[in-house]
């Protein structure tokens, strides 16, 4: 196939919004769905379409966004030929749970514990995002005696939302108590802004990914178009859309640092080694010492940083969570070869309520974060980050060492912080502070094959 020449090619119009754009709605309700009438259901995707939000769409900043995806199960329920399943990757076809030994989904994060519906496949995902609850709410009501009516039934839906802060109002933090979403690629043709750190460090300064990356028959960083599913008229401006449920273990992770910590000013500083980012979000590698509530802030420098002058670590450990989920030039030189090809845009919120600040023992309630990781390559993306840079510690030279916050720990793992002048830190006896309570792989069609389903002849 002939590469589209540049980001112009793009047809924004196509392409549903979150394979593009990292959403910045405040709630959100992921439903669950069955088919139990193929027929029906292919028309209610066909017929949904028009209603889902493009790339395009975002740029009117709209104040709900619908979005739709279905497993290599849903597509083989609905009856789309054997052919074109055939071509999917293999990763797809087999879905998360088959996948759980090499995602280190195991022990407590198996997928015998996971929760339903996840205990059984799903065949598809519907996504309402809105700026308030009573929009996500109507939108959802609506929902569900549409697709009642059109061949498929409801499994389970799933409510998130941002967490409030201290006047209540909604903000971007994490149930750790870490501010979220800084870290998001920029990628051509979006539209969104590109800020410092966002893309890729090249002698020219920072430039947007190739949508390749993230959106099939578009070209990649490799200059070309890899191959598309079959038909291309289905997979073309096509996504994969990983969804992540993720329990967080609070009480655990703020008991184990106070029980690694010398006194209070000690238990900030060791989260923010193990996290890489002080509670504000200001990155160690710009502010090593102390938090820097300005810094973090300032959305062209919060994220504005290489660490090539920090390979050995001392300001942010080479195992840190956010070194790991995106080493930048630290790891592969001044170019990020080896990294960039690894990016996932990721979707999600928290779900659940916080833990007090003053519990003095874990509530034993549901809480953690629903992550929606977009690809244009399961296996080279989120399966290298998982299997990779998240749960084996030798591709920086850190041994056995897993990443402290949601490596896949059991209580034998360790975590090095590098000291300038001393001699390392080391934290032994790391628990799981996150574990798997389901997910699934789905594919995001765009808007004209998600039209064409309704003439796929089962």
């Amino acid at each position: 196939m002939p590469a589209p020449s540049d980001a112009s090619a793009l047809d924004r119009n196509d392409i549903q919004g979150m394979a593009m754009r990292p959403y910045r709605f405040p709630f959100a309700r992921y439903h669950l769905l069955d088919v139990s009438d193929p027929a029906r259901a292919r028309r209610w995707f066909s017929d949904v379409a028009g209603r889902c939000t493009t790339v395009a769409g975002l740029d009117a900043s709209p104040p709900l966004a619908f979005n739709v995806a279905l497993s290599w199960q849903g597509l083989s329920a609905i009856g789309t030929p054997q052919p074109s399943l055939a071509s999917f990757p293999q990763e797809f076809q087999q879905g998360m749970a088959a996948r759980a030994g090499r995602l280190g989904d195991v022990g407590d994060s198996a997928p015998a514990r996971w929760d339903p519906p996840f205990d059984r496949r799903v065949h598809a995902l519907v996504v309402v995002s809105a700026m308030t609850s009573a929009d996500r709410d109507a939108a959802s009501t609506a929902l569900l005696p549409d697709i009642g009516d059109n061949g498929l039934s409801a499994l389970a839906a799933i409510d998130a939302q941002l967490l409030p802060g201290p006047d209540g109002k909604p903000v971007p933090i994490e149930h750790f108590g870490y501010r979220d979403g800084i870290t998001q690629p920029a990628i051509e043709g979006s539209g969104d802004l590109l800020l410092p750190g966002a893309g890729v460090a090249d002698a020219g300064g920072w430039r947007a990914l190739k949508a390749g990356e993230f959106v099939l028959g578009q070209v990649d960083e490799t200059g070309a178009v890899p191959d598309l599913p079959s038909p291309a008229s289905l997979s073309r401006n096509g996504s994969f859309v990983v969804l992540r449920k993720l329990h967080q273990h609070v009480f655990a992770f703020r008991d184990f640092l106070r029980r690694s910590a010398i006194d209070d000013a000690d238990v900030a500083l060791l989260a923010a080694k193990m996290m890489g980012r002080w509670q504000s979000g200001a990155p160690l590698a710009l502010a090593a010492e102390r938090d820097d509530q300005a810094l973090a802030a300032d959305a062209h420098r919060n994220n504005d940083f290489t660490y090539l002058d920090d390979l050995r670590g001392t300001n942010c450990p080479i195992g840190a969570h956010v070194r790991r989920l995106n080493p930048r030039s630290g790891l592969s030189g001044p170019n990020g070869a080896s990294v960039h090809r690894h990016r996932l845009l990721r979707q999600g919120l928290p779900y659940g309520a916080r833990l007090p600040a003053d519990a003095a023992d874990d509530d034993g309630a549901a809480r953690g974060a629903i992550m929606l990781l977009v690809n244009a390559d399961i296996a080279r993306q989120f399966e290298f980050v998982q299997k990779v840079w998240i749960n084996d510690g030798d591709f920086a030279g850190l041994g056995n060492d897993k990443d402290p916050v949601i490596g896949g720990n059991d209580g034998s793992g360790s975590f090095t912080i590098p000291r300038s002048g001393a001699p390392r830190r080391r934290l032994q006896s790391l628990p799981a502070f996150v574990s798997t309570r389901g997910g699934e792989y789905f594919f995001l069609p765009g808007i004209a094959a998600l039209r064409s389903l309704a003439d796929i002849a089962s």
